[in-house]
């Protein structure tokens, strides 16, 4: 059976990235055959070198820049899926073009603040969505999935895999670190000042923020601020994962985060994340403060990744609780949610 999986394009590595490597993974593992259908080519990034897909198509050779991107994309990569058995579009921000399955990863365009355009946007979309939308409409969170004034009748949620490395039996040191892009969006000026802060109390333990620079002259406000915090600039994964393993605490601090994979290997490598009290990474990653802390200002953050340093008991209970959580992110977990999907679309089991 052959499936089209639409996406923009396979020259950068991300969130949206790593679902679709991991779809064409697991449906390939599934005995399905399947074909890469991208907007624009671009030089296929290293990571994904290996993605097991029977061939790639790009519509353009390079990015057309298309107006009313959104829009425009899903339709020009959805003309270009026709014939598939099973169509799958990876970045469904517009619920426009009737793909089998779409997956939403951000949901942005449908959030405040509704001016003008964006409420006639919306608008088009509910009277149209019955007729040209996906006949099941995937997100990466529970929180994603609620942003939405409207849905189709079949929705659900599909969180992105966590791949872990082995920590083995590695001992947890007295580390505080943050992953994410060095970007305003990230707040990274912010994780440094409660970095900072957390230091001037308990100076014993290290801070670091792994993460690539957004640009030189934010990288440079950063650089200013960051006094006892260590930046570690374009870490690989492997890098990124000895960090992790050796961390007792991840702070976090994007605002309305849609979903939080770092948070996610956090939890897995058992560190235990400290994240602001809002989007996915509050409310399916950490659920509320079940496996984790929450804050919503810099003093909150600041108890808790001292309160995690210092008392041994603590951070032991909410570690072993962060690593049994994150079971439900791993890549089984993943194929297996997305196989009972594909086959209500395919209309092999009842809804």
């Amino acid at each position: 059976m052959k499936v089209a999986i639409a996406y923009d394009t396979l020259s950068r590595w991300g969130g949206q990235e790593l679902v679709t490597y991991a779809m064409a993974k697991a449906l390939n593992e599934n005995g399905f055959t399947v074909d890469l259908v991208l907007l624009f080519d671009g030089k296929l990034d290293s990571r994904l070198a290996d993605i097991p897909a029977r061939r790639i198509v790009s519509v353009f050779e390079y990015d057309p820049n298309l107006p009313i991107r959104g829009l425009t994309r899903n339709v020009v990569t959805g003309l270009a899926s026709l014939g598939y058995d099973l169509t799958i579009n990876t970045v469904y921000h517009v619920l426009l073009w009737p793909f089998d399955i779409g997956y939403l990863n951000n949901p942005g365009t449908y959030m405040p603040p509704y001016r003008l355009r964006r409420r006639l946007f919306i608008e088009l979309n509910r009277i149209m969505l019955p007729i040209l939308g996906p006949r099941i409409l995937l997100a990466n969170s529970r929180w994603t999935l609620s942003q939405l004034p409207y849905r189709p009748r079949l929705s659900g949620v599909l969180y992105p895999p966590v791949m872990p490395r082995d920590c083995g039996s590695r001992v947890k040191e007295d580390v505080v670190v943050s992953v994410g892009r060095i970007a305003p969006d990230k707040r990274t000026t912010d994780i440094v000042d409660m970095m900072e802060a957390a230091y001037s109390r308990y100076p014993k333990a290290a801070y670091y923020v792994i993460g690539l620079p957004y640009n030189e002259a934010y990288l440079r406000q950063v650089r200013e601020r960051a006094r006892h915090v260590e930046l570690v600039l374009d870490a690989s994964e492997g890098v990124k994962w000895d960090y992790l393993c050796r961390a007792k605490v991840l702070l976090h601090a994007a605002v309305n985060e849609h979903f939080g994979l770092v948070v996610a290997e956090a939890q897995a490598a058992g560190a235990v994340p400290v994240v602001h009290r809002s989007g996915g990474a509050w409310s399916d990653i950490v659920e509320y403060g079940r496996y984790g802390f929450g804050y919503l200002n810099h003093a909150e953050a600041v108890d808790a990744m001292v309160k995690l340093l210092t008392n041994d008991d603590l951070y032991r209970r909410y570690s072993i609780r962060a690593r049994r959580h994150s079971l439900q992110f791993t890549y089984n977990a993943f194929k297996m949610r997305l196989i009972r999907y594909v086959n209500v679309a395919l209309g092999l089991k009842p809804t």
